[in-house]
């Protein structure tokens, strides 16, 4: 008898429905994420949180080093938990949101980040 270790997470199911037809089969399934020093585990992040970190930029609530940062946590992990597109999209492109074009300016400039609550916001 064979063991097969398959890891899926749960909203990539659809990728081994097949194998449930192979008989004395057996699947575990297991929601990998990332968990954190305090042992809970690292939720994702909502559109919404991503744009309103990109509106406290604009009003000087938050530097876009800060921020970065904040994206990078999600975005840096070897197998990052995020299961909506268009939040993951977002979180590539906020990452490199304190980029500069040279040491004195940033590659995004404020109305690039208008843009983006533009396009991401409901």
């Amino acid at each position: 008898m064979r063991l097969w270790i398959i890891m899926v997470e749960l909203d990539r199911l659809d990728l081994i429905l097949n194998l449930l037809v192979v008989p004395r089969f057996t699947i575990v399934l297991i929601r990998m994420g990332t968990i954190l020093e305090s042992g809970e585990k690292m939720r994702q992040p909502t559109k919404e949180e991503v744009v309103d970190k990109l509106k406290m930029i604009l009003q000087g609530k938050l530097t876009r080093e800060e921020t970065a940062d904040w994206v990078s946590e999600y975005v840096m992990q070897d197998e990052p938990n995020i299961s909506d597109e268009t939040v993951w999209e977002l979180l590539q492109i906020v990452s490199g949101v304190d980029l500069k074009d040279d040491p004195d300016e940033y590659l995004h400039v404020d109305q690039d980040i208008m843009d983006w609550i533009t396009k991401y916001s409901d």
